[in-house]
């Protein structure tokens, strides 16, 4: 295995890394969202709860901008794979 390769898989690793951190935090800020809405609810805190509305929709914007990446991701290797075995044949 050259070199090249070796750094260009430790690469993908690193990014899959970043990624799987990004899903924590985000997920994890859900939690604490919805614990704001929660106690927003119980309080009738209609300005809380806005916020926190505001922002499990920006989460989930996120969310959904990171999954469209992990799929561009996932048909750029799936289509590297393909290329790497007709060049095989």
């Amino acid at each position: 295995m050259n070199k090249k390769k070796m750094m260009e898989e430790i690469l993908e690793e690193n990014r899959q890394m970043n990624r799987n951190l990004l899903h924590l935090g985000n997920m994890s800020g859900i939690l604490i969202l919805l614990e704001c809405l929660k106690e927003a609810k119980q309080k009738r805190d209609r300005s809380a709860l806005k916020l926190a509305k505001i922002g499990l929709l920006l989460t989930a914007i996120t969310e959904m901008l990171f999954l469209l990446t992990n799929l561009s991701a996932f048909y750029e290797k799936y289509k590297e794979a393909g290329e790497e075995e007709a060049d095989e044949l």
